[in-house]
């Protein structure tokens, strides 16, 4: 008799509130190049054309068909030689509207958040767009608010600018080279102070950290693309993720939800098939990505949609857009108009944008536009207006743009921050990171670093100092320690866990204490050293199987039975003995299914069924075989001891196996943390009733709650009738002397009370002998 088990593993991201639509960063299904020629179909014959000739002739020479079409003008764009002739027709404002699809590296932004951009560069939005448009590089989205385009001027009139959408050609974006506003910053003259970089690891630190948590416990979504309570909790409440940025200028906020946009925007944390859970990446990409990750780190943030560098709040986030996301972009690109060791004010900025582009510091498009300078450059038509005074504009637009640039800017290692000498005015510069990941500088050049910086304490943790860190050292060491300190200086804890999931993404025990003793500053301490090798050892001793069939026997013997059977045949590969009763296969084809006598077959992703039965006695539990699994032995072990049985005879069933309830077992259980309340759900969920009264009197007999009992020598009279026992239960001279009744015609007598009962039955005319 046996059973069959197959034991397989089962296959939008903020911090639970309702984050408003996608725009720099919207996801899709459809592939790039297959969206843009998509969207072309939504146009009629007569715009497609006029797009062709606009275009001009193909590279190769062949004559321009009278009536374009979408297949077309996307196979146009296909050739490379084709978009540089089509680039350099361009002005500067839709050379700039290409460089923030490229910098930000999407397919795909909303009218508005294009239009609000340009204005903060100093560009007209709507010509540069429109250009655009008519030479094919950008194309609307389909839309059923808009319908057929058959003018593009008049869709962009007749559109809402939040909803309304522009793609790129995926050749376009590549192709396009970052241009520089022609309109500068206002220039600092003065002299410095206080001049200060990031080192650029706080968001490579904490996302190591972040990858670490999800690897030891996936994060669930729940059916709305949010996080469960639990989980967003879990990570709210971390002080490595939620802890402040030592180095930021200026405080942000929501910060686990900007690690945790980020590491899904890296692909550090992935959706697992299903769609329920973010699992954790492999290790590889550590080492995959660590040379470019500060630059995808801030392509990422400068992306991003769902995070904001301050608390915002709209009417309706499910109408709405935020604007504030494409200030980061301008802010940069307008910064890298400047020389490499020029500044500019942050007053400045702030001046010369409420000047140039009023409604520059608003954080939803459904914000009022003041003086509706958007609707007049092509930008979104303002329904109500409401003036603001000079002092309320400013004041915002200096905390936006410190959070933007100080916030944010800085601890990624785009910006420099210092003061002016005299004034006190906050400057700021791009670094060479900054310029580099604008693609207008070359590779930055590596940091300086300490070869050896850290300290391996003998109660397992570690103290590290950033000036030896570098992403790659962040990737090594996030694979086996566990991080739990983020500042000036760093702490970390070498645990079981963590060293068991380092070498499972492949460290070897020798090349983990290699790696600390080659950046520690003295010798690793002999704890350390044989901890390591010992979890090590230990882990050496577990077979991981993602996938496999458990067979359970009756007995030993059975299992040894069915292993002869195996065994004659050389074309069914052979299983592994498991324990005592198991037998464990990789493959379940290969399993002879004709010759042995199964039983059931469990799931052991459904919930565990009823499988045991409680005997008479009340303190022996048999297991019912056919419905029985493998986890209930391990739950029955925990407060109750196996009955060993005789071995069957050959060819005979095995009996049910039996655990006996004792008052040793369930001393045992306690002691190992299994309470009263959690022995009666067992019994509720694994029985189906209550826990026997046999079990009950154990449970109370080792909580001390029976008194303890008395005993004493009885006698009991038996009367012939029960009107007579009645009557002498009653009258006061028999009454007294007379026990509890223990049934119609019987009742107790004390042992000292036998003399006085004859006399007072003497009395009554009744003789009372005693045998």
């Amino acid at each position: 008799m046996a059973s069959a088990t197959n034991s397989r593993p089962s296959t939008r991201l903020a911090d639970g509130r309702a984050a408003p639509p996608r725009d720099l960063a919207v996801t899709s299904s459809a592939k790039p190049r297959l969206a843009f020629r998509t969207a072309l179909e939504r146009y009629k014959g007569a715009c497609l054309a006029a797009i062709r000739l606009a275009q001009g002739a193909p590279p190769n020479g062949s004559r321009i068909r009278p009536a374009g079409n979408a297949d077309e003008i996307t196979e146009h764009l296909d050739q490379p030689s084709a978009v540089h002739a089509l680039l350099a027709r361009l002005g500067i404002g839709s050379r700039l509207a290409l460089s923030v699809f490229a910098l930000t590296e999407t397919r795909s932004i909303s009218l508005a958040g294009l239009t609000h951009a340009l204005g903060i560069l100093g560009a007209e939005p709507g010509p540069a767009i429109v250009r655009l448009l008519e030479l094919g590089l950008l194309a609307i989205e389909p839309s059923l608010e808009l319908g057929p385009i058959d003018d593009l001027q008049s869709a962009l009139q007749r559109g809402s600018p939040a909803r309304l959408r522009l793609c790129i050609h995926p050749a376009v974006k590549t192709g396009v080279r970052t241009a520089r506003p022609d309109l500068a910053p206002p220039k600092v003259t003065g002299l410095l102070r206080q001049m200060r970089e990031a080192d650029g690891l706080e968001p490579i630190l904490r996302l190591g950290a972040l990858w670490q948590r999800v690897g030891a416990e996936p994060l669930r979504q729940t059916q709305h693309g949010t996080l469960f309570k639990r989980d967003r909790d879990r990570l709210d409440l971390d002080p490595v993720l939620a802890g402040p940025i030592a180095d930021a200028l200026k405080p942000l906020s929501r910060l686990p939800a900007l690690w945790l946009e980020l590491a899904s925007h890296l692909g550090l944390i992935e959706p697992d098939p299903s769609g329920e859970r973010f699992l954790a990446a492999p290790p590889e990409f550590w080492a995959d990505n660590a040379v470019h990750l500060p630059q995808m780190i801030a392509t990422g943030w400068m992306g991003l949609q769902a995070w904001q560098e301050l608390e915002t709040t709209s009417s309706d986030t499910r109408l709405s857009a935020s604007a504030l996301p494409y200030l980061r972009i301008a802010l940069l690109l307008w910064l890298s108009a400047l020389g490499d060791s020029e500044w500019a004010a942050v007053g400045d900025l702030a001046s010369q944008l409420s000047d140039r582009w009023p409604g520059w510091d608003r954080l939803w498009f459904d914000e009022p536009d003041p003086s509706g300078t958007a609707a007049k450059r092509g930008g979104a038509p303002s329904a109500r207006v409401r003036p603001r005074g000079r002092t309320e504009v400013g004041a915002r637009g200096l905390v936006l743009l410190e959070s933007v640039l100080f916030g944010a800017a800085y601890p990624l290692g785009l910006v420099r921050a210092a003061e002016e000498q005299g004034s006190g005015r906050k400057v700021v510069q791009l670094t060479p990171l900054g310029r580099y990941v604008l693609a207008l500088g070359p590779t930055p050049p590596p940091r300086a670093t300490l070869e050896r910086f850290l300290f391996v304490q003998p109660n397992f943790e570690v103290i590290a100092y950033r000036q030896g860190l570098t992403p790659q050292l962040v990737g090594r060491l996030s694979q086996f320690a566990w991080w739990s300190h983020v500042g000036s200086a760093l702490e970390l804890k070498l645990t079981r866990e963590s060293i068991v999931h380092g070498l499972d993404g492949g460290f070897s025990a020798q090349a983990l204490l290699e790696s600390l003793t080659k950046h520690s500053q003295r010798a690793l301490p002999p704890g350390v050293t044989d901890a390591v090798k010992n979890w090590a050892s230990r882990r050496e001793r577990v077979t991981y199987y993602a996938a496999a069939t458990l067979i359970e026997f009756g007995s030993s013997a059975e299992r040894d039975l069915a292993l002869d059977f195996w065994a004659a045949s050389d074309a069914l590969a052979a299983p592994i003995a498991v324990a005592e009763r198991f037998l464990l296969v990789e493959d379940e084809q290969t399993v002879p299914f004709e010759r042995l006598r199964l039983i059931s077959s469990r799931d052991y992703r459904r919930p565990p069924e009823t499988c045991v039965v409680v005997e008479p006695d009340g303190v022996t539990l048999a297991l019912d075989p056919a419905r029985s699994d493998l986890l209930v032995e391990a739950e029955l072990a925990r407060f109750a001891d196996l009955v060993r049985a005789q071995q069957p005879e050959q060819g005979a069933v095995a009996a049910p196996r039996r655990f006996a309830v004792t008052a040793a077992s369930l001393r045992r259980g306690t002691n190992r943390g299994l309470s009263a309340p959690q022995i009666v759900e067992w019994f509720a969920r694994r029985t189906g009733g209550e826990v026997p009264p046999a079990v009950r009197l154990l449970l109370a007999a080792k909580t001390a709650r029976i008194p303890a009992l008395k005993a004493a020598r009885m006698l009991v009279l038996n009367l012939p009738t029960p009107e007579i026992l009645d009557g002498l239960l009653q009258h006061p001279a028999t009454g007294p002397l007379l026990g509890g009744r223990l049934g119609p015609t019987n009742v107790s007598i004390a042992d000292d009370r036998t003399g006085p009962l004859q006399d007072a039955l003497k009395e009554l005319g009744i003789e009372l002998e005693i045998l």
